[in-house]
Order: C-alpha cells, then structure tokens, then sequence
C-alpha cells in the first residue's frame, strides 16, 4: 500500500487544481491559498515518501513532475483572468515546462533521465511563492516575484537543454 501513496499523492494534485480554481473564481483566496499550499506539501510528500521506501515507480517519475505542471500552468491560466496577470509571463512558463518536458522524452528514448538540478528546483519554489502572493491578492509583490520566477524558468530550461547537448556534436 505504502508504494502507491507518492501516486495518489501526485493525482490529488491534479484534482487540487480543480478546488483551487474554484476558491479563486468565487474570490474564496484563503482556501484557494490553503489548497494550493497542500499541492505544494502534497508534492515534497510524495517524492519523500517516494525515495525512503524505495518506491520510485515508471508511473511515479512521469506523474509526479507532470502533476506539478499542470497545478502551476492552471493556476497560472486562471490566475491571468483573476489577477490580471500578464499572460506572456505564463507563456514562457508553458513554453518551457513543453520544451523541457520533451527533452526528458528524448533523453528516455536514449535511455537517459534528466533529473531535477538546482535550477529547476529554484524555478519551481519561485514559482509556487509567487504564485502564494498572488492567490492572496499581493498583486504587486506576486508579479515581482513572478518575473523572478520567469527569469529561473527560463535559466533553468538553457541549463537543461546545455547539459543535455554539451556532449553532443549536434550539427556533425
């Protein structure tokens, strides 16, 4: 049982997305904030859980980072309409999280795993404190913080793709 919780744990993050959207259309911030926060702790769980029992699954090491995209991308989206945040500010985050994703898909087809560096680690914890900001109506400090964010998604998505290619004669 205990191998199948990280699993639940990332589609509870895909159904949070759901509860969190609905809060923010009907200007319930606090509980949108208190659900996107336990999607957040949901995923630092779920890969702790994860790792100390040994339970890394094939379904666990595509669901999980998935299940953090598509958390981020949909409050993101909704939060252009609620927040008025600015929209190409998401669109980088989308375009990256798709080029860095198909990179992984690649690197599988070479039997290779791209992991979670500390830049992606920086993106994804600037995006979720922006994102918190926002949620809670801190527009101002949330768009900052999201800009900051904008700028580790995309130095995270150059080193990913630099790391990947480096070794490579691409052009041979």
């Amino acid at each position: 049982m205990v191998r199948h919780i990280p699993n639940l744990l990332s589609v509870f993050r895909v159904l949070d997305l759901v509860v969190v959207i609905l809060f923010l259309e009907y200007s319930l911030h606090v509980w949108a904030f208190v659900f996107f926060c336990l999607g957040v702790l949901s995923d630092v769980l779920d890969g702790y859980i994860a790792r100390k029992n040994r339970t890394v699954t094939r379904l666990g090491t595509i669901l999980d980072p998935l299940a953090d995209k598509i958390l981020v991308i949909g409050v993101l989206i909704a939060l252009i309409k609620i927040m008025d945040v600015p929209y190409w500010m998401v669109i980088i985050i989308v375009f990256r999280e798709f080029a860095v994703t198909g990179l992984r898909i690649v690197a599988a087809t070479e039997n290779t795993v791209i992991s979670a560096n500390f830049w992606g680690k920086l993106k994804t914890t600037s995006q979720f404190i922006s994102i918190c900001f926002l949620i809670l109506g801190y527009r101002e400090i949330g768009i900052y913080l999201l800009l900051f964010a904008v700028v580790m998604t995309v130095i995270s998505g150059y080193v990913y793709y630099y790391n990947y290619f480096k070794d490579k004669d691409v052009f041979a």
